[in-house]
């Protein structure tokens, strides 16, 4: 026989009956009646649990800008948030997350992934009008921004070491640093991890790394260079040693590179690719788009409709603006 579970009084003990006296009997009342009468603890079990009531924590993302001109974007939830790199301006940034509904006093830091002025020029306006925020960055990259540009040393007081291959958390980010290739100082990608979301980013880079590529391949959302066309940069303006510079392993990757790459991880857990550092001179965002899609669409992968819209067998591919804010993504 099932056992019968009896519901605990909630009168107070001097108005029970004693055990020798009849229970008083109460009127019977509708279910409308007695929910109106009811205390607040004879309501809980008609009200909706609050596991169930409450919206679920997304990660979300947004690019400031990226290109030579200026670097600067954000990743985070509601309660806890994060700037990877600074080039673009302080007041910009400020205000385009107010524009989003992001509250600035959410955010710990800037995560930096080396030390060129397109990544750092604001770094210290913004920790020095936000003094709850920290500046996280590996140390040689610190002595690399004191050495390479004229920026106040007060920058020091706001930052935090940070070492490649070691994971950091922050709320319920978990943030890993991992080790790109460039001519910067001590460079860094990073890869978040937020519940079931993985989003890597890998910027400013002359090679997939094989520690970039061993987080690249676990992203869901990926961040990664198409810095330039080679064509275009073949009969472009630049010096024949710029040019070389950004062909080399240390520089940038190109359309191509980075479609066939795309090509050769894909799984379906990657939904989202945002291609960064586009060239101003030797790239356009059609040209990336256009490269990175045909790349896929040799192994049977379409582009999908829009970041909202994912289907099966599709990715969302977006070329990230030079020099204004991108919509707000859900991760």
């Amino acid at each position: 026989m099932a056992q019968r579970h009896h519901r605990r009084s909630t009168r107070p003990i001097e108005d029970l009956p004693s055990l020798f006296e009849a229970p008083a009997q109460e009127p019977q009342q509708s279910f409308e009646g007695k929910a109106a009468s009811a205390s607040a603890n004879e309501l809980d079990e008609y009200i909706v649990p609050s596991k169930y009531a409450t919206r679920r924590p997304q990660l979300r993302f947004i690019s400031f800008g990226s290109g030579s001109s200026g670097n600067c974007s954000y990743v985070g939830t509601e309660d806890c948030g994060l700037l990877i790199d600074a080039g673009v301006d302080n007041n910009f940034v400020t205000k385009e997350l107010a524009r989003n509904g992001i509250d600035i006093s959410t955010i710990r830091g800037i995560l930096l992934t080396h030390d060129h002025g397109d990544h750092v020029r604001y770094s210290y306006a913004i920790l020095r009008r936000n003094p709850g925020m920290k500046l996280y960055s590996t140390i040689k990259c610190l002595e690399g921004i004191l050495r390479r540009h004229n920026i106040s040393r007060r920058i020091k007081d706001y930052h935090v070491p940070i070492f490649k291959e070691h994971e950091y958390r922050f709320d319920d980010i978990l943030v890993t640093p991992f080790e790109t290739s460039h001519d910067g100082t001590d460079n860094c990608g990073f890869f978040f991890t937020f519940e079931h979301t993985h989003f890597a980013i890998a910027t400013d880079t002359g090679i997939i790394t094989e520690r970039a590529d061993f987080y690249c391949r676990q992203a869901n959302s990926l961040m990664i260079e198409a810095n330039y066309d080679d064509e275009m940069l073949a009969t472009g303006r630049y010096t024949e040693h710029l040019k070389a510079r950004i062909r080399s392993n240390t520089g940038h990757l190109e359309n191509r590179t980075t479609a066939n790459y795309l090509a050769q991880i894909y799984t379906p857990q990657l939904k989202q690719v945002f291609l960064c550092h586009l060239s101003e001179d030797n790239n356009t965002p059609e040209t990336a788009e256009v490269t990175i899609c045909n790349a896929l669409r040799t192994i049977n992968v379409r582009p999908a409709p829009s970041s909202a819209e994912i289907p099966a067998g599709t990715v969302y591919i977006k070329a990230l603006p030079r020099f204004r804010s991108s919509d707000l993504y859900i991760l």
